[in-house]
């Protein structure tokens, strides 16, 4: 499929992408071509380089990430440069990007800690760029009462570590559950979430310690509330706390809203520990993903000391 498509898509270059070479990351959850190559702008390449600039491609790309992709171009440094794009490919509605290719990341331990901060601020700078655009669409919504009733099947089918301790905790947190529902889903949703907030989807030009980081991955980004993002990063580090180093991720994405002049408000801690208690009560449901040992007994001491 990457050969032959590959082909197609040097075509709609019209000759200015070449050494097309696809890969895919261990992180990569869809199926999407992802590929390296090289990109001319004219005849002397970009910044004097004759043969080109290196560049991503990617597709198919989503309509969601590539309208972001767009829409971010005269942001600054919050999506990397898009060079070409196209809605069909070989008279097929498939769209595609060729984008720079960031030589430095994805984020990681060799920031030395900052790759956390790093995060924060570019996260920061799309919630300030996206604020231009009216939040149009459908905020992402959960049955929780089926999630639970669904949550309780997995635990009990699985062989889960804890599973007595996940039962009790469970049933009675059932009790909270109405209310914890009814607060998540009263939540303001006028803004925008990236959807997909994590060390893996954001790179760097200048190498580690520096930035700014360039934020990835808009395929996921949704009408909502900046808490989602906030309490997704956070989540994953329950049961790896000593990585943060004594950060407190939700209270520092707050604190960058602020100073971006956008808006805080005042119950967020609420807001926060509420959906902290939601995403652990569910977590059994994401096996696939988080269903390392230390995780889920970090999830179910949350539920426990929310259940009472």
């Amino acid at each position: 499929m990457g050969s032959a498509l590959g082909e197609v898509l040097l075509g709609a270059c019209e000759g200015r992408l070449s050494d097309l070479h696809w890969f895919r990351t261990d992180w990569q959850r869809g199926g999407a071509l992802t590929g390296y190559g090289l990109y001319r702008n004219g005849d002397s390449g970009h910044d004097g380089q004759a043969s080109g600039r290196p560049v991503v491609a990617k597709l198919p790309v989503p309509p969601r990430e590539l309208m972001w992709l767009r829409r971010l171009q005269e942001a600054g440094d919050v999506a990397p440069h898009l060079l070409a794009w196209g809605q069909t490919l070989g008279g097929y509605d498939i769209a595609w990007v060729v984008m720079e290719r960031m030589p430095h990341g994805p984020l990681g331990s060799v920031w030395q800690g900052a790759e956390f901060d790093l995060l924060v601020e570019s996260v920061g700078r799309f919630y300030r760029a996206s604020s231009a655009f009216p939040a149009e669409g459908n905020p992402k919504r959960v049955d929780w009462n089926d999630a639970y009733d669904r949550t309780r099947k997995n635990v009990s089918t699985h062989g889960l570590p804890d599973e007595q301790r996940w039962s009790h905790a469970l049933k009675k947190a059932h009790k909270k559950l109405k209310d914890w529902a009814a607060i998540w889903e009263d939540r303001p949703v006028e803004a925008w979430c990236h959807g997909d907030l994590h060390l893996k989807n954001a790179m760097t030009r200048q190498p580690a310690p520096a930035g700014p980081a360039v934020l990835l991955d808009y395929a996921e980004t949704r009408p909502g509330h900046w808490v989602e993002d906030a309490v997704y990063f956070e989540h994953l580090y329950w049961s790896r706390r000593d990585r943060l180093g004594g950060r407190k991720l939700c209270r520092q994405i707050a604190q960058e809203r602020k100073k971006l002049g956008l808006v805080v408000e005042a119950d967020w801690p609420r807001l926060a520990e509420v959906r902290r208690i939601l995403l652990a009560m569910t977590t059994p449901l994401v096996l696939g993903l988080h269903g390392e040992p230390h995780h889920l007994r970090a999830a179910l001491e949350i539920v426990e000391g929310a259940a009472g």
